[in-house]
């Protein structure tokens, strides 16, 4: 049985990059820094998630965010998020993958949007759940979202000005789906 080397080391390269989002889901959640927004926090895991965007492929990006809000779900505990998390970020991938394609759109403005895209994700499951008076905190989800979205857009420009796995902060076209 022979295994195709290229996809052997995209698998690994995947679970490296999953491995890395739940640290960084971990990270989130010891730090003492909330956001007094209901349902928003910094995201650190979305910089994982813009990289698998980037340099693989919008339907690799949507099931390697999937997997994360699943396994960190189970490892953190927090099952009850699940449906919140699964929504938001289907949302949130399927919106940056538009954006992304568009090109008119840069990094920074991808991932912030992407941030608001899954604010507006998890309001989508509340409202169906609890009330559809959520809705109400759509405006200030959508300002906290949107600077969170640029709070982890800082790290990604940062690493990818030092790093070739990184694709961000160089000149070169990132726009390969």
């Amino acid at each position: 049985m022979s295994v195709n080397k290229s996809s052997a080391h995209t698998v690994a390269r995947m679970g490296l990059l999953l491995g890395a989002a739940l640290i960084l889901s971990w990270v989130e959640s010891v730090l003492p820094f909330r956001i007094p927004v209901p349902g928003v926090k910094l995201g650190f895991s979305n910089i994982i998630t813009m990289v698998v965007l980037y340099q693989y492929s919008f339907p690799a990006a949507l099931l390697f965010g999937g997997l994360r809000v699943l396994l960190s779900a189970v490892f953190l505990g927090r099952l009850s998020g699940v449906l919140f998390g699964l929504c938001g970020t289907v949302l949130a991938v399927c919106g940056m993958a538009v954006l992304k394609r568009l090109a008119c759109f840069s990094p920074l403005g991808v991932s912030s949007a992407g941030a608001v895209f899954h604010g507006i994700g998890q309001l989508a499951v509340a409202s169906v759940i609890l009330t559809p008076s959520v809705w109400s905190l759509l405006p200030l989800l959508g300002i906290s979202s949107a600077f969170c979205g640029v709070v982890t857009w800082i790290p990604l420009h940062a690493l990818g000005r030092y790093s070739e796995i990184f694709p961000f902060g160089k000149e070169k076209s990132l726009n390969k789906d």
